[in-house]
């Protein structure tokens, strides 16, 4: 009997240990693995026929320090882009080439926990959307940009946190989401479903509970599909990898259709996760032009109709995608 009280505490610390170690490993996990000056070409800005960014830093949520790159363009228009969990950044060179050479501004910035921006680990947008409305902030303070003029582009994460703070702020003249998730904890039991087999029913709530207490955060308050409601009227471009490897099918359709009007939609064929610019660059870059070009216009403070490019009378319907690529 004596025995059990001996062996009672050492299995109590065992799992003490294994519970804390498993907290340090999520944060590891989650911690930024490279830096901004490590990557290679060709994602470098001479490469995309731009000029070299001022570099800038700017306060985030829970007095972060975030950093990143800004181009001053010939308008007083501005886009905010957002990268994804895994960055870095300056992998969304190509869309800031092809707004700054369209006449926008454009503020690019590592997410916390990523490249040379402080914040340690990444809170899987508990902290990044909010961190968004810190960059629209600091945004409208540059001279020669309107506060009334700017619009945000994400990619995955970044495209929930983007959906996220327009939600919030009612000043942001449109969104353009490439791969949005439904919510966190959806899609972190999906993941977890994949790489275990477990059922989803026995892990899922484990795991959200895992990451919150990890992260300190409240990972089902991380949900686009019900924030992405409160964009409307002002327009939304939702643009789906039709090959998605990463989320549940259907995932970014679903977020679409919980979206009021006006919206647009884009199912990439062919594209991976997060990859839709690689696929059809031409295409892309040309109909999110299009699509801000309609933002910005004056026609759309009437908030004009958009149809849904997954619809019949879409604006710019399937067969051109591929005749211009």
């Amino acid at each position: 009997m004596s025995g059990i009280w001996y062996t009672l505490p050492l299995i109590l610390v065992a799992l003490v240990g294994f519970v804390f170690g498993l907290r340090i490993l999520v944060r590891k996990l989650l911690s930024g693995t490279y830096k901004a000056g490590e990557v290679l070409d060709p994602y470098r800005p001479k490469n995309f026929s731009i000029p070299d960014p001022v570099q800038v830093e700017f306060e985030g949520e829970k007095q972060t320090i975030l950093r990143g790159r800004f181009w001053k363009g010939e308008s007083d228009k501005a886009i905010i882009v957002v990268h994804g969990i895994d960055g870095p950044s300056i992998e969304m060179l190509p869309h800031v080439s092809y707004l700054y050479r369209a006449g926008y501004s454009v503020l690019l910035y590592d997410n916390r926990g990523r490249g040379e921006s402080d914040g340690g680990f990444s809170t899987l947008g508990f902290l990044e959307w909010r961190d968004v409305l810190h960059a629209i902030q600091w945004t409208k303070n540059q001279p020669g940009v309107s506060s009334h003029k700017i619009g945000l582009h994400g990619l995955s994460l970044g495209a929930a946190c983007v959906i996220m703070a327009a939600a919030e702020d009612q000043q942001v003249r449109g969104v353009l989401a490439e791969s949005p998730f439904v919510s966190m904890p959806i899609m972190l039991t999906h993941i977890a479903n994949k790489m275990t087999r477990l059922p989803k029913f026995l892990i899922g709530r484990l795991i959200e509970l895992l990451m919150d207490w990890s992260l300190e955060t409240k990972l089902r308050l991380v949900e686009p599909h019900t924030a992405v409601k409160d964009i409307a009227p002002r327009p939304i471009y939702i643009i789906d990898a039709e090959e998605d490897q990463l989320f549940p099918v259907d995932t970014s359709q679903t977020v679409f259709d919980a979206a009021g009007e006006p919206k647009r939609f884009w199912k990439v064929h062919g594209a991976a996760h997060a990859n839709c610019w690689h696929v059809m660059p031409e295409e892309y870059e040309q109909r999110a032009l299009d699509f801000w070009e309609d933002v910005f216009s004056e026609s759309s403070q009437d908030h004009a109709s958009y149809e849904s490019e997954a619809g019949e009378t879409s604006p710019v319907d399937e067969s051109s995608a591929s005749s211009r690529t």
